[in-house]
């Protein structure tokens, strides 16, 4: 069964389930997003690819983000940016990731760690993908 968004999650974020520095990230901003605005989605998971229409190859190199209320795809660094604003205790970053942004450096960035990360399939998954367990 598909996870699907809620009233209340504003951005659906999908990232790598075979990657343990993104799931660990995911796991954490999970638990920081007291709000809920955030929904997680495998990018393993090909039905979901196929019903929001993203590219399997671009979403192995770059997390991606879908703004709920419009359908707006982001990528990459501006998929941080969109992630960080959702949640209040992440403002902070907000004019750091805005001016990497600006400047042309946060997509760099972000392409070299994206570029750096090991991909580790393991067992306990269901099928290709794991999610993240539900807090509601």
């Amino acid at each position: 069964m598909l996870n699907r968004p809620n009233k209340k999650n504003n951005v659906l974020v999908f990232y790598d389930t075979w990657c343990p520095i993104c799931t660990k990230s995911m796991k954490t901003l999970a638990r920081l997003d007291c709000f809920r605005r955030l929904q997680y989605e495998s990018t393993r998971n090909k039905a979901v690819l196929n019903e929001y229409s993203l590219n399997y190859e671009k979403l192995e190199k770059r997390m991606h983000t879908i703004r709920l209320k419009d359908g707006k795809i982001e990528e990459g660094i501006d998929s941080i940016f969109r992630i960080v604003k959702q949640i209040p205790l992440l403002w902070i970053a907000v004019p750091f990731l805005q001016l990497s942004i600006w400047i042309g450096v946060g997509s760099k960035i972000y392409d070299w760690l994206a570029s750096k990360r090991k991909i580790l399939p393991v067992g306990g998954c269901e099928g290709d993908f794991c999610r993240l367990p539900d807090r509601s």
